[in-house]
């Protein structure tokens, strides 16, 4: 496993990142196993957020990091704030978002007693984004300013957490916080793949000129790309469109001519960019560490990526670094 430095910090994150999302779909014996499995293969950094399984990823993560027994285990820790989980007259857990300093801590607070530890090494406002908050998003983002972000910078200048940033899937909103805020990272999720490129762009030129990371996280499209345009697959956790499932055919075609996985290439290629510090990947079966890891590795000749950009199918930007 390789290692990257995340911006100006002193905090080394592997080349792939471990995103705890779909630790929800197993049980918790299950969870222990994956996650010891990814710190013996070198893969120490671990996200997650009170969102996903509305509070059981960190409550399978903590206790999977738990078993591990050691009084200082060697890895790095992030969760996101934003949402504050609560229980219905039912009992039925649900969540509503809070972005207020006040709504942070608390959230902050939460996590850290679902994932059994006193603090976490990063922490990211979640889902500031078209998708959650329509159009009020961008008056949204100008309170997170004004408010929570002055919290997330006295956690940081305090050591409360060594690095801060935002989680998100909306480029737009990615361009005002890179420009407004001092944030150390971005998590960028399925924006920077062959069948989404928008991260290329503006975002991530721009967070190579300011010095800051990226987080690549979402690099198959919840699915597709790691599957191919087969029934039931998924892209941003939907039907994929018609023009979706043709554009994955004819990249999975090219594939095959070159004999380079897809999941390779779609591995491979973000990590091309230098601002890109960590392609963050969700598991739920050890055999998939241990292929990513391996697919990191593989072998990709030059002119694979030069035929995917003369095909139309990669801007050029997104392997520029590669020298083409």
């Amino acid at each position: 496993m390789r290692y990257r430095n995340l911006s100006s910090t002193a905090l080394m994150l592997p080349e792939l990142g471990f995103g705890a999302s779909r630790l929800v779909n197993v049980d918790l014996q299950a969870s222990k196993h994956l996650v010891g499995h990814a710190l013996n293969r070198g893969i120490h950094y671990f996200d997650t957020a009170p969102f996903y399984g509305l509070g059981q990823s960190e409550i399978k993560l903590g206790a999977g990091l738990l078993a591990l027994g050691a009084e200082n285990p060697p890895y790095l820790l992030s969760t996101k704030v934003g949402r504050i989980l609560t229980k219905k007259s039912n009992g039925e857990v649900a969540y509503v978002y809070d972005y207020s300093s006040q709504g942070i801590e608390k959230s902050l607070r939460d996590s850290l007693e679902r994932l059994e530890v006193n603090h976490v090494d990063m922490v990211l406002l979640h889902d500031i984004s078209l998708r959650w908050h329509g159009e009020r998003v961008n008056s949204l983002l100008d309170q997170v300013l004004t408010d929570a972000y002055k919290t997330l910078l006295k956690w940081r200048e305090s050591g409360k957490v060594k690095a801060i940033g935002l989680g998100i899937n909306d480029c737009q909103i990615a361009l005002r916080a890179l420009r407004e805020a001092d944030l150390d990272f971005l998590m960028l999720a399925g924006r920077t793949t062959f069948l989404d490129q928008e991260g290329f762009n503006e975002v991530l030129p721009l967070a190579k000129k300011m010095g800051k990371s990226i987080l690549a996280a979402a690099p198959f499209n919840s699915g597709i790309l790691a599957s191919g345009a087969v029934p039931g697959a998924t892209y941003f956790a939907q039907a994929p469109s018609q023009e979706i499932i043709m554009r994955t055919q004819r990249i999975e075609e090219i594939c095959n001519t070159f004999q380079v996985p897809m999941k390779a290439a779609s591995l491979q290629m973000p990590l091309s960019h230098p601002s890109v510090c960590s392609v963050v990947v969700g598991y739920q079966e050890a055999a998939h560490i241990d292929e990513n890891i391996a697919l990191c590795d593989f072998q990709i000749d030059p002119s694979f990526w030069k035929t995917m950009v003369l095909e139309g199918l990669l801007l050029p930007s997104a392997v520029a670094e590669l020298g083409f």
